[in-house]
C-alpha cells in the first residue's frame, strides 16, 4: 500500500510581540488555547522545553476522525524557531517559524507528515482533499485560539 506525503505551510500574522506568540507555540500547552487539539508531556522533569522533550498529541479533527501522535524537539532557537519529529499516526516534521517587522509577529508553521493509518492511505486517492481541508480547518483553530487567549488581533491566515 502506498503511503501518502502531505507538506504543508500555514502562514499566520498577528498584532502581537513576538514573545507572546512563541510564549504559547514553545510550551505546547496547546490544550488550554486550541480547540481541538491535547497535547501532553510524557517527562516533566524540568520547566522549560528543552531538545529530547517528548509530548503526546491527538487531534479532534472537524471531519469524523482523530488523529494521534507522539512528537520530540529537536531544536529550539528561541523566539524564532522550533523543530519537532512526529512518529504514530503521522510521521513526518514540524517546523514553526516566528518573525516580527514592527508590531506584526508572522508564524509560519511547515508540516511534512506522511499518515499511517491504514485507511486513509487507502482512500486518499479519493479523500485527499477532504484530508486537506480537514488539516486547514485545525490550523484555524490555532491561529484563532493564539489571538483568543492573548487578546490580540489576528491579521491574516
Amino acid at each position: 500500500m502506498p503511503v501518502y506525503q502531505y507538506n504543508f505551510e500555514t502562514n499566520w500574522k498577528f498584532e502581537a510581540d513576538i514573545e507572546q506568540i512563541w510564549g504559547l507555540i514553545n510550551q505546547f500547552n496547546y490544550g488550554e488555547w486550541w480547540k481541538g487539539l491535547n497535547s501532553v508531556r510524557m517527562k516533566k522533569d524540568r520547566s522549560k522545553i528543552s531538545v529530547g522533550d517528548r509530548f503526546i498529541s491527538i487531534f479532534k479533527t472537524k471531519l469524523p476522525y482523530q488523529l494521534s501522535f507522539e512528537s520530540e524537539v529537536v531544536k529550539i532557537d528561541s523566539p524564532t524557531y522550533l523543530e519537532i519529529k512526529a512518529f504514530g499516526e503521522l510521521e513526518g516534521r514540524g517546523i514553526w517559524h516566528l518573525s516580527q517587522v514592527g508590531t506584526i509577529t508572522h508564524v509560519q508553521y511547515i508540516w511534512q507528515v506522511n499518515t499511517n493509518k491504514k485507511w486513509m492511505n487507502t482512500l486518499a486517492p479519493l479523500l485527499r482533499p477532504a484530508f486537506i481541508w480537514n488539516h486547514n480547518q485545525v490550523m484555524n483553530e490555532g491561529a484563532k485560539g493564539i489571538s483568543n487567549s492573548l487578546g490580540v488581533r489576528l491579521i491574516s491566515l
